[in-house]
């Protein structure tokens, strides 16, 4: 029988420990790198029109009260957000659909109500928005509509298309998606919150707004699987948060 020589063995493991090492170091690298991703696009969406305020002197108006120019600004950091989204999507092509949970099917092979439903809520969102301008001021039903599309755009394409993306399988991903739109939507309205000339709690905005995150995303996850893809995820967010709940 043969004994074993640990100055032999020695250099083997020093070799394993640096490779866990290395392996672990990487892990962190690739995690660090998909929250940097989400934070930049977050806090162009988000931070750029409340910098402008504190720094620029831009006014601090309610959205649909905001003058041009400061108006076609504000629109343009969510719409930055969403085209950079939509750029690196363009750059870094999947086999997971960066638009649908589900694998896309072809043209005429939805099922009868699946079709239905997947053209019930952009209809609905259609038929509210015409309404919306139609109940005026129409200037300012507009202003808010456009915002709301812009932003919701962000949203969807930052959270179920570059986050749920940089995770390496769908589940993780999915749960990232819904778990960074919560954590985005606290941001908000902690923003929001420490705006207004009221003492607010920043921690009770941050819960509350984390709460509507975690409903409007949980929903949109679930769109995106039936009837599946972008549009029925998008058109109730945006029926949600501009069309129904948000004021003039």
């Amino acid at each position: 029988m043969m004994n074993r020589d640990p100055m032999r063995e020695r250099p083997r493991g020093r070799a394993a420990a640096a490779t866990e090492r290395e392996r672990i170091f990487a892990e962190r690298l690739s995690l660090f790198k998909r929250v940097y991703r989400w934070l930049n696009l977050t806090l162009i969406q988000l931070g750029v029109w409340p910098l402008l305020v504190a720094l620029a002197l831009a006014p601090a108006a309610p959205l649909a009260l905001t003058p041009m120019p400061w108006y076609l600004v504000r629109v343009a950091a969510p719409a930055f957000a969403a085209l950079l989204a939509w750029v690196y999507l363009a750059q870094r092509p999947d086999a997971r659909s960066s638009i649908a949970v589900d694998p896309p099917m072809p043209r005429g092979t939805l099922p009868p109500l699946r079709q239905q439903a997947a053209f019930l809520l952009p209809g609905l969102a259609v038929a509210l928005s015409i309404a919306r301008v139609a109940m005026g001021p129409p200037d300012l039903a507009l202003k808010l509509l456009l915002f709301g599309i812009a932003d919701t755009a962000a949203y969807q394409l930052i959270h179920f298309g570059v986050v749920r993306r940089s995770w390496p399988d769908e589940e993780s991903g999915n749960l990232a998606a819904v778990g960074f739109f919560s954590l985005s939507w606290a941001i908000r309205q902690s923003i929001a919150a420490a705006a207004t000339p009221v003492n607010e709690s920043l921690a009770v905005a941050a819960l509350a707004g984390g709460a509507i995150g975690l409903v409007i995303g949980g929903l949109s996850l679930l769109l995106r699987r039936w009837p599946g893809g972008w549009l029925p995820a998008a058109a109730l967010q945006l029926i949600l948060t501009t069309l129904l709940f948000a004021t003039l």
